[in-house]
């Protein structure tokens, strides 16, 4: 990491929103307990040393808390190294080293511990099960089952002190899903991807199976160890089948392993209606990271294993011994590019304003084949300066960066404010804005060639002012102050965005997420989503209603008429009383439908845009001076969020999209003086993170006056 991406990562790891891309919202910030000492020490020691320091302190914990469990079972020392190591170098923790992943292996060593702690049963410490647990609240998915585990055990056992400390402690993650819902819907999630996350059922045995292979470098050996820890947990299962924690324990294993088998386990039929139902089970959509879990508990009934049949203490030894070799054979950093080996790009560009960086669609690569993932340049730079591009790419960034990539117009970059577009010659795509393989019939289009660094004249400012801002039909034009009639409120009709199922990514099969093709098809990019096809499969429409439509063919109603026939364009049209359903030949995108079409001024120009001044504090709040009696409405050039608030005079300004992508207040007649633009979710995850870390520091002080004496099994 380079030491200016630093500040970027404190305020990725703190939640809240975030200036990068076309501004983000961190929904869940799990690591904001431990991202104040991570950040403090890349500054005071360079981010490689504190990286190391890191691995160092993730190995001890994994260590420690599998001794912890080794010495519940009395296993002897012997199978208490084999299980250390075997918790410490087994093929999924390999995976996600290599995968960059070392937060979640530090939640995952809270889950170690956390289970070494709850077999004490009614004599377990609760402060430590609540110290673990802020260990594991670090991965949203192993705090939300660990949580369910500990409300368990405590309506069992009656302490309750670490499920409490776990809302605590979880609150600024609970108010950022509650309050933006929204976030993890807009997750790309469909059946096809997670039968691509599923894994199989005969890799998973060995905690293998990770779609991107990396564990399949460590051979058979390290399968044949992992196999060898499984027997012993086998073992376990038998002899001390009459053990609450082993039941618990092996019916908790059988049903993850289940869970990450997918659409391949047994739990496959209602794995997919799950899939399609609940949207909200995207947070659970990459399900190999379940298996550290699932290791967790095999460490576990191995130790019983080991403890009811002390001769297979030396098996365990030698499983565990077996692992860090076959490390040794194949080490993580044969996978890794240093940040020092490749060039970076200069950036200097005028205070808040963004930069686009070529290529713009992730994952990246080296020319050369070397290095495969997420854009290393992606950060926030000194002066306020943003990079505009998105992991996931999302409308509008998604159509500007398209835009540009393929014909070199800069009119959306523009709009987005971006002031330079920097081409970096060594990297190379390989999504070209691809969001896994969605969309990928449509034809290509031709991708500029890197060449310099291109200025772009007149951005737009961050925080502006329009002036006779227009109701418009559609709002297709970035940039111009115009508010979509669905957005404008009270005197027009809503509309339906228009939404697919989420079988399919594939428009030759089905309608699709219209959303998954914009940075590939620009033409068909819009702030409303909609549906996409380039099948016959038909679509249902409410009778008499208007249609917004992008029809690039015909497009046929259900009774066989032709409803449009176009090369190519949007337009509404009113569908007449006795269609049902439509279906397409050709490349057909429906988006939303209306009760009626109301009647908008679409003749009047587009208004003047001035900048407005203001100061930033920080990233979620802006405080604009200014007299605004000419300007009926104020801008904020970032993504909208409905989170977004305007203060004036202790009134709230009424707020709406412009643009069907920013955010924009209606400021009345004669307004002048102080504005504070606040997005109020992140103001209340500062809150809930004070509280966390009060209590996280209630917890340390408490450890010295917790007892040490191990308890009887139970």
């Amino acid at each position: 990491m380079n030491r200016l991406a630093i500040p970027s990562f404190f305020n990725e790891s703190i939640g809240g929103w975030m200036s990068t891309g076309f501004g983000t919202f961190n929904a869940h910030p799990t690591t904001y307990v431990i991202g104040l000492p991570i950040s403090l020490g890349m500054w005071l020691l360079g981010p490689l040393t504190a990286l190391v320091l890191l691995a160092i302190a993730i190995g001890y914990l994994c260590m420690r808390a599998a001794t912890g469990i080794s010495q519940h079972w009395n296993c002897g020392g012997p199978a208490a190294v084999g299980i250390g190591l075997f918790a410490l170098f087994n093929p999924w923790v390999y995976n996600e080293v290599v995968a960059g992943h070392l937060v979640m292996v530090l939640a995952y060593a809270g889950i170690l511990g956390l289970f070494a702690e709850m077999l004490r049963g009614f004599e377990a410490s609760p402060v430590r099960m609540a110290l673990w647990l802020v260990l594991a609240e670090a991965q949203l998915q192993f705090f939300i089952v660990a949580m369910l585990a500990l409300v368990i055990f405590a309506f069992v056992t009656k302490k309750w002190l670490p499920a409490i400390a776990g809302v605590v402690i979880g609150l600024p993650s609970a108010v950022g899903l509650i309050a933006e819902r929204g976030i993890i819907l807009r997750i790309p999630y469909s059946l096809t991807w997670q039968a691509n996350q599923s894994v199989a059922p005969g890799a998973l045995s060995a905690l293998g199976g990770y779609f991107p292979g990396y564990a399949d470098r460590l051979g058979i050996a390290a399968a044949v160890a992992v196999w060898g820890i499984l027997a012993l947990a086998f073992a376990g299962v038998v002899a001390r089948r009459r053990s609450r924690a082993v039941v618990a324990a092996t019916g908790t294993a059988v049903l993850i392993y289940a869970i990450i088998a997918g659409v391949h386990g047994p739990l496959a039929v209602p794995y997919e209606w799950v899939v399609r139902r609940i949207p909200e089970s995207a947070v659970f959509r990459e399900l190999y990271d379940l298996a550290g879990i699932l290791a967790a508990l095999i460490a576990v009934l191995a130790c019983s294993g080991v403890a009811a049949v002390r001769r297979l203490s030396y098996v365990a030894l030698a499983a565990g011994v077996a692992l860090p070799v076959t490390w040794l054979s194949a080490p993580p950093s044969n996978l890794w590019v240093g940040a020092t080996s490749y060039p970076h790009p200069e950036i200097a560009a005028p205070p808040f304003t963004r930069v686009a960086l070529l290529p713009a669609f992730q994952p990246l690569q080296l020319r050369g084949d070397g290095g495969d993932g997420a854009d290393p340049d992606v950060h926030s730079y000194p002066g306020a300066i943003a990079a505009i591009n998105e992991y996931f790419p999302t409308y509008p960034v998604d159509m500007a960066l398209a835009r540009y990539e393929q014909s070199g117009d800069v009119a959306g970059l523009r709009a987005l404010g971006v002031s330079r577009v920097v081409p970096r010659t060594w990297l190379i795509s390989r999504s070209n804005g691809r969001v896994g393989f969605a969309a990928s019939s449509l034809a290509p289009q031709r991708r500029l060639a890197s060449g310099d660094i291109r200025y772009v004249t007149d951005p737009a400012p961050l925080v502006s002012t329009c002036q006779t801002p227009r109701v418009v039909e559609t709002a297709d034009t970035l940039g111009a102050c115009d508010v979509f009639f669905g957005d404008a409120g009270a005197g027009y009709p809503a509309i339906v965005s228009l939404r697919a199922g989420n079988d399919t990514i594939d428009p030759r099969t089905g309608w699709i997420d219209a959303r998954l093709a914009f940075a590939e098809a620009p033409a068909l990019a819009q702030g409303l989503g909609g549906v996409l096809t380039q099948s016959n499969v038909s679509y249902p429409v409410d009778p008499g209603s208007a249609l917004l439509a992008y029809v690039r063919g015909a497009l046929i109603g259900s009774d066989g008429r032709t409803l449009i026939k176009s090369p190519g364009g949007s337009r509404w049209l009113v569908l007449p009383s006795g269609v049902t359903s439509v279906i397409c030949s050709g490349l057909c995108e429906l988006v939303a439908e209306s009760r009626y079409l109301p009647k908008v001024n679409a003749s009047s120009s587009a208004g003047e845009v001035s900048a407005a001044p203001f100061r930033a504090i920080l990233p979620w709040l802006y405080v604009v001076n200014g007299s605004f009696s000419t300007a009926p409405l104020l801008r904020l050039n970032e993504r909208y969020d409905a989170a977004w608030t305007a203060i004036s005079g202790w009134r709230v300004l009424p707020h709406l999209r412009v643009d069907a992508a920013v955010n924009g207040w209606f400021l009345g007649e004669r307004q002048s003086g102080t504005i504070i633009l606040v997005q109020v979710t992140s103001f209340l995850q500062m809150v809930a993170e004070l509280c966390g870390i009060v209590c996280v520091l209630c917890l340390l002080k408490a450890v010295p006056r917790e007892p040490t004496k191990r308890a009887p099994r139970w």
